[in-house]
């Protein structure tokens, strides 16, 4: 929305999600990663740009995967091969959905994660920290999002001012699927 006093734009950073994901998987020492998502615009554009302009330039590979299930897992199929041949040690999911997704994927034609490739995804969700391995992921804290918007609501209720475009921060939890080469 344009801004406007009736309308607050209430987001996580996504940009700054993608970036430090880059960011992390260079630290452990990758060189080529691939990153996966069911489209390219709003804000899984901005996690693809920000992990591309964190990795090494040129080294993020980009799948544009299918919305369906039977659908991606048969280009899963289709693309498996080139993860080994373009020398992909991570991966980037922009959501912790399409992360699990793939690494179950992944399991089931005997890759091991993360001994044989890493992955990180996004949003924090309880299935992250309930899969084996449990997923590296960027963190949007719900709560914080929940409590904002309740005293954005409360401000206008009131007349008062709130701001019309909010971003608030994301950060990086590290766990099992993702560890130094």
């Amino acid at each position: 929305f344009d801004k406007c006093s009736k309308f607050v734009n209430l987001v996580i950073d996504h940009y700054d999600g993608g970036y430090q994901a880059g960011e992390y998987f260079k630290e452990l020492g990758h060189k080529k990663a691939l990153c996966i998502s069911d489209n390219y615009i709003y804000m899984d554009k901005e996690r693809i740009d920000g992990f591309r302009k964190a990795f090494y330039p040129g080294e993020a590979v980009i799948w544009q995967i299918p919305n369906t299930k039977k659908e991606r897992v048969q280009f899963y199929k289709e693309k498996f091969l080139e993860i080994s041949m373009l020398g992909i040690t991570g991966v980037f999911a922009v959501s912790d959905y399409y992360a699990l997704d793939f690494m179950q994927f992944l399991q089931g034609k005997g890759v091991r994660i993360p001994q044989d490739l890493q992955i990180i995804g996004m949003d924090d969700s309880m299935a992250s920290r309930e899969s084996t391995p449990a997923l590296t992921t960027i963190h949007q804290d719900a709560d914080l999002r929940a409590k904002t918007a309740i005293e954005c609501i409360k401000a206008m209720r009131d007349g008062k001012n709130c701001d019309s475009e909010i971003v608030l921060p994301v950060k990086l939890i590290k766990r099992e699927s993702t560890k130094e080469l």
